[in-house]
């Protein structure tokens, strides 16, 4: 991450499996992120309306009982938001192309725990944050 005594970057977790939620957020907080937390569509873009110190969303595809999957929500934020870096897991479905909102990446579960940390990094530096 950046300078020591710049605050942390603050990112979105969309996950509706608590235990994976809890997971993702505890290895993200200790690689240094600020995290906030969200098990649906709504609560995902009401975090995005009102915090403009998020600079990433990393999302679950398989959100259910949404009418948005993961990858529409990726679209929709790309679209609204498009200062958002994005990173997309899952375990069940894997992106085609058309997916996939330009400059998103793929991450499949199950993942490391220092995995996703990795990845939303790589995306973050594609992005030219916190570098």
């Amino acid at each position: 991450m950046a300078d020591a005594f710049a605050p942390p970057l603050a990112v979105l977790i969309v996950e509706d499996n608590p235990v994976q939620l809890m997971e993702a957020a505890a290895a993200l907080r200790d690689a240094g992120y600020e995290v906030a937390e969200a098990s649906t569509v709504e609560a995902a873009q009401a975090h995005l309306a009102t915090r403009p110190e998020l600079v990433a969303m990393v999302a679950d595809v398989d959100l259910a009982g949404e009418p948005l999957s993961g990858f529409t929500l990726a679209k929709a934020v790309a679209a609204r938001w498009p200062e958002v870096a994005i990173l997309i897991v899952s375990g069940v479905e894997w992106p085609g192309e058309e997916q996939m909102p330009m400059g998103a990446r793929f991450l499949r579960k199950p993942f490391a725990h220092h995995g996703l940390a990795d990845a939303l990094s790589a995306v973050l530096a594609a992005r030219g944050i916190g570098s």
